[in-house]
């Protein structure tokens, strides 16, 4: 689990990130990101319902979670950043998920 420092909590939030950020696209993910005045990035995570029943989303958001916990060194900047799972994410192996993850966010220029 993320620390509270780490994570978006409110909607206003996330609303502002999608509304005045930058959209990164990958295979399995949509990435939203936007500069904030804090000293480290936060993060949000958002499944939709397209993508499975609520066992299929909340192991996809565990999967998320986990990977930008095992490489939050590798992260600079001040960002607030929302992750989109994308339709096909519940099918995805862990390892292929992680790769697409790490690509998008260095596309995004985070790592």
């Amino acid at each position: 689990m993320l620390q509270k420092s780490f994570r978006l909590t409110s909607n206003k939030e996330y609303n502002q990130v999608y509304n005045h950020g930058k959209r990164f696209t990958g295979r399995f993910i949509l990435v939203f990101i936007r500069e904030n005045a804090l000293n480290n990035n936060r993060f949000g995570i958002v499944t939709s319902k397209k993508i499975g029943k609520a066992v299929t989303r909340n192991l996809v958001k565990r999967r998320i979670r986990a990977i930008i916990a095992g490489n939050m060194d590798r992260f600079h900047g001040h960002n607030d950043v929302v992750l989109v799972a994308r339709y096909n994410t519940g099918e995805a192996p862990y390892h292929l998920l992680e790769k697409d993850v790490l690509t998008v966010l260095r596309k995004a220029g985070l790592c």
